[in-house]
């Protein structure tokens, strides 16, 4: 007879219950044991008599096991306890696996010794099993899925783009090239050409795709690689993009906020959901004191973002030579171009694409690349094409934004940067 396992947040007083899990502390008393047991759902305290099977395991912190036993009311409590009204007195114990030589701890009693964030990296595995890490990404899957509930409600559809590419997407030399039998092909820096040739048929697509960028940073909110949640609407200008951005950001947050409290009292946040401000490039430069035709730094971005705080800042009608070759010019210097910042960071940028094939090759040449290297791109504009726009998110660049997090890397399951590249 199997029987069911039962998780730390589904168990009641007077249950016989089966738990599995780690184990995440424990206290010796000659006459009992006191084991904290941990699943993805919670912790709970179980108590082991000298007359309970398994009493003399040789236990060590983080060490898998299952426990047979009844809930009782609980008699100690614990900080760490999530039922802390409950404790699970034993029955038996089995030691299923082991844990040796632990190069981290994963509860840190002391919060003022905190593992070097390399080490958690290094041990990423093990990272993950600390609450904390736990709730960043449950967080960060509530974000991914929000996104692709919003756009799957307004009726848009999923695409998948192609990860290997024969010419750059976004123009630059910042691609990883790859041997691709007889040829030279590249790792995507973006599926922008592939969405918008998607949405001059299919007009409303959305993906969410991973992509790689060989830029030789290493700061705290870059990554060689990333997943951008992308969206492409035809018939909409940049303004009517925005106002896709601005209620999207709106409905994951919001959808944080309702189904993700545990996992924001985890991380000390409490959320609200973004207003908008919608300014244009000069009136931005102008709140900055920059000069016209510069880009805004870090700390730009931060001092935009204070000035008005939880709130979305689209900055719009961008210099034509601060934007891709795609952009659509506006006039002779300004493009149908816009970035949003949210917390003090960019958190996405878009536009109005050029749909026009004779303004793609001048746009191209422009830039220094050569139209015939983007052919299929240029000549399926030539079919009938309405106008279009869209924008990307990163999902680690927003993640880091709404949750306040110092370093991108805490974001990311496994980083991929200028140094890293395992495990």
């Amino acid at each position: 007879m199997v029987i069911e396992r039962t998780y730390v947040n589904d168990i009641k007083k007077n249950k016989e219950v089966f738990l599995q899990g780690w184990v995440h502390d424990i206290r010796e008393l000659p006459k009992a044991r006191f084991i904290l047991l941990r699943d993805i759902t919670g912790i709970v305290q179980c108590v082991l008599k000298q007359d309970s099977k398994g009493f003399n395991e040789k236990l060590t912190l983080e060490s898998v096991i299952s426990v047979k036993g009844k809930v009782k009311d609980a008699k100690l409590t614990s900080e760490e306890l999530s039922v802390n009204d409950m404790e699970v007195l034993v029955d038996s114990l089995e030691l299923l696996h082991k844990a040796e030589n632990l190069p981290m701890q994963v509860f840190e009693k002391d919060k003022n010794i905190m593992t070097d964030l390399s080490v958690r990296l290094d041990n990423r595995s093990l990272d993950l099993r600390k609450k904390r890490i736990q709730a960043i990404f449950k967080i960060q899957s509530e974000i991914a899925g929000s996104f692709r509930d919003f756009f799957r409600k307004n009726n848009f559809i999923e695409i998948q783009t192609p990860s290997i590419i024969a010419s750059a997407s976004e123009g630059g030399t910042s691609l990883f090239s790859v041997d691709y039998f007889e040829k030279k092909a590249y790792l995507a820096q973006s599926p922008q050409l592939y969405k918008q040739l998607a949405t001059i048929s299919l007009e409303k697509v959305f993906t969410i795709a991973p992509v790689w960028r060989a830029e030789k940073h290493n700061t705290t909110r870059h990554l060689n690689e990333s997943r951008q949640m992308d969206i492409e609407v035809a018939f909409a200008d940049d303004f009517s993009a925005m106002k896709y951005l601005e209620e999207c950001v709106s409905f994951i947050v919001s959808n944080v906020i309702k189904n993700c409290s545990k996992e924001l009292n985890v991380l000390n946040l409490k959320l609200r959901v973004p207003k908008s401000k919608y300014l244009s490039y000069d009136e931005a430069v102008k709140l900055c004191k920059l000069k016209n035709g510069d880009d805004f730094s870090p700390e730009d971005e931060r001092k935009l973002c204070n000035m008005f705080p939880d709130t979305i800042i689209f900055t719009h009608s961008w210099p034509i030579s601060l934007k891709p070759f795609y952009i659509l010019p506006k006039d002779k210097k300004l493009s149908k171009g816009f970035d949003a910042l949210y917390n003090g960071i960019e958190i996405s940028s878009g536009g109005q694409r050029v749909h026009i094939p004779e303004i793609l090759v001048k746009n191209l040449k422009d830039k220094g690349l050569n139209p015939k290297n983007f052919e299929f791109y240029v000549n399926s504009f030539k079919f009938g094409s309405p106008i279009h726009s869209g924008w990307s998110i990163g999902l680690e660049r927003f993640t880091m934004s709404l949750l306040k997090l110092d370093n991108i890397r805490e974001a990311v399951l496994y980083p991929r940067d200028r140094d890293r590249i395992a495990p």
